[in-house]
């Protein structure tokens, strides 16, 4: 039963006439974000545009391309965007999976980095400021 489902699934990637370069611009952006797993509120935040806006955008690629869950988009974009063939060997889809994993953990980790410190810079200001306070109260 599960090997149908991926049947299935494999042979309406591949009839897909649609790849990531036929894609206007603003479309690229908004599916290379969301299929690395923004949030359409975060797409929105980094686009400038409202949260409908970007549904609405994330609803036309979906209904261009034929999928109708966020996996299959996923998949989708990742072999369209690198050229990826869909009959590879265990071993390469092992390495090719391994790669994209280490691809978007990099990204990732780059893209959090920033505000990871600055909530905890901001963090242990507060809590020195409030050890302070509490050591000044305790003196008088």
């Amino acid at each position: 039963m599960e090997y149908e489902k991926d049947l299935c699934f494999k042979l309406n990637i591949m009839n897909t006439t649609i790849t990531y370069q036929d894609l206007p611009p603003v479309e690229k952006q908004v599916a290379e974000l969301y299929s690395l797993g923004y949030t359409k509120k975060e797409i929105a935040m980094k686009r400038g545009r409202s949260i409908n806006t970007i549904s609405n955008e994330i609803r036309i690629i979906f209904e261009k391309i034929d999928v109708h869950k966020d996996t299959e988009f996923c998949t989708w974009y990742f072999i369209t965007r690198f050229h990826l063939s869909l009959d590879l060997t265990p071993l390469q889809r092992t390495l090719t999976t391994i790669c994209l994993l280490v691809i978007i953990s990099v990204s990732t980790l780059f893209e959090i980095n920033p505000l990871y410190r600055l909530v905890r810079s901001s963090r242990i200001k507060t809590e020195t400021i409030c050890s302070r306070t509490k050591r000044n109260e305790e003196i008088e």
